[in-house]
């Protein structure tokens, strides 16, 4: 875990973390252009910096399967595979200076292990398990 930090965002009931180095920015999502995709958790694509990002539901790239139709109103833009992409949240939690205590491996893919934070579970996330799940998907797409 980075001496930096991390920041919790809430994704349905989930609640995951996400190393504050690994995101360039948390942006106000509004409403993605639809534009066709295969993936089940691709939303469209938004404008950010002067360019299109796709939009993917994170609870449902982490737990595989489509997400909820409600759509967050909160993204973490990340890069995965040299690329930036907005992962669709409900939610930015709380930010973490330092660390939590680690309590747990991983259980899900694209997930490094479990923390405790405060009194609650945290979900701890890995960038590089995460392009690999995306990668996984559009194989399986």
């Amino acid at each position: 875990m980075n001496a930096a930090g991390f920041l919790v965002a809430r994704s349905g009931a989930e609640r995951l973390g996400i190393e504050l180095a690994s995101v360039e920015e948390v942006v106000d999502l509004g409403v993605p252009a639809q534009v066709p995709g295969r993936l089940p958790v691709f939303r469209g694509v938004v404008r950010w910096r002067g360019r299109h990002v796709s939009v993917l539901h994170l609870g449902a790239l982490v737990a595989g399967g489509a997400p909820p139709e409600a759509r967050g109103d909160t993204a973490l833009v990340v890069v995965l595979g040299g690329t930036p992409v907005a992962l669709e949240v409900d939610a930015v939690d709380d930010v973490v200076e330092g660390g939590g205590a680690s309590v747990g491996g991983a259980l899900s893919p694209g997930a490094s292990g479990v923390w405790q934070v405060g009194g609650a579970l945290v979900t701890m996330l890995d960038v590089g398990a995460l392009e690999e799940r995306l990668a996984e998907l559009k194989e399986v797409g």
